[in-house]
């Protein structure tokens, strides 16, 4: 079996002549201390540690280059800056404080949406409809992609994910109960995003895997409740998973870092695969999701904690 062969069969548990292993993703720091440890001066890419452990294709490397976020982008300026720190307007329109030299999580300043009149100047930006959001060698792209045999995935920012990265994390959690309709504004309009955006995509018959981008839980309980994502998601995320079935993705998963044990029952019942990363750090052991949800397709679950503590450990 081919690497794209076997992670589909393993996904929907079926016999498969090896468990696919792979990496998600490494900071180019994380590959200076490896150099320094040990690692082959020439492995400066997780695709060249790919080579050098085995391992399979990370698809998270590989996502389609297709734009379901806003388009155009806004234009980033650097609005402030030391020697040390610049003040950043990002593409998305978020203001941050960040490091020059070593990446970390940024201090966030701004968001571009705080009231319904913000969102209401922002909808220019999320016509699904503007063939700019299609890359020009997309054709030629997926025509090599299957050739090659690889996943073919799309990482779609879900119901939670595009509302927190509009609003912030706070904001967003706090609009739940003190904006609620912007709150459901917002999550229809990912899914009228994903109609508009996808059907040239699904039409073509390849698109294997989807991952809906939530990180919705910290490390002891989800940012919001269950019963709100009840509420005001599980709707959207089964008229999601409905029109992705109908263009014939077999593999639909949410990655959600922290612990989302009172979550992952919702994603099930709207008809979602699975979950990843699992994080055991979290309480995510995926031993309870399987006890629990016997057809719950799962990705990851180990422990960072045990890897980080060395062979000694």
């Amino acid at each position: 079996m081919n690497e794209r062969e076997s992670f589909l069969a393993y996904m929907r548990f079926q016999p498969v002549d090896r468990v696919p292993l792979m990496d998600m993703g490494v900071w180019d720091e994380t590959l200076d201390r490896w150099h320094h440890e040990g690692l082959p001066k020439w492995v400066t890419h997780l695709r060249h540690l790919e080579d050098y452990l085995r391992l399979d294709r990370s698809f998270n490397l590989n996502w389609l280059p297709i734009n379901s976020l806003i388009y155009p982008y806004f234009d980033p300026q650097v609005l402030e800056e030391t020697e040390t720190e610049q003040i950043v307007r990002d593409a998305m329109g978020v203001t941050y404080r960040q490091r020059k030299w070593h990446r970390t999580i940024p201090q966030f300043l701004r968001f571009p949406v705080e009231t319904e009149a913000d969102y209401e100047a922002l909808l220019p930006r999320l016509n699904g409809c503007d063939p700019g959001r299609y890359p020009d060698d997309f054709d030629e792209d997926l025509h090599w992609r299957r050739q090659r045999d690889e996943i073919v995935g799309l990482n779609y920012e879900g119901m939670f994910g595009f509302g927190r990265g509009l609003m912030g994390a706070e904001r967003w959690c706090m609009a739940f109960h003190d904006q609620p309709q912007l709150v459901r504004r917002i999550i229809a309009d990912r899914v009228r995003l994903a109609k508009e955006v996808l059907p040239r995509l699904l039409a073509t018959g390849a698109l294997d895997f989807v991952q809906i981008w939530e990180d919705m839980a910290f490390k002891t309980a989800p940012l919001i409740s269950p019963r709100m994502v009840r509420e005001f998601m599980l709707p959207a995320y089964a008229e999601l998973v409905a029109f992705l079935r109908q263009g014939g993705v077999s593999l639909i998963m949410v990655d959600s870092d922290g612990h989302m044990l009172d979550l992952a029952p919702i994603w099930l019942e709207a008809g979602i695969d699975g979950v990843h990363p699992c994080e055991m750090a979290a309480g995510s052991d995926p031993l309870v999701v399987r006890q629990r949800h016997q057809r719950c397709a799962i990705i990851g679950g180990l422990d960072k904690r045990v890897l980080a503590s060395g062979r000694e450990g």
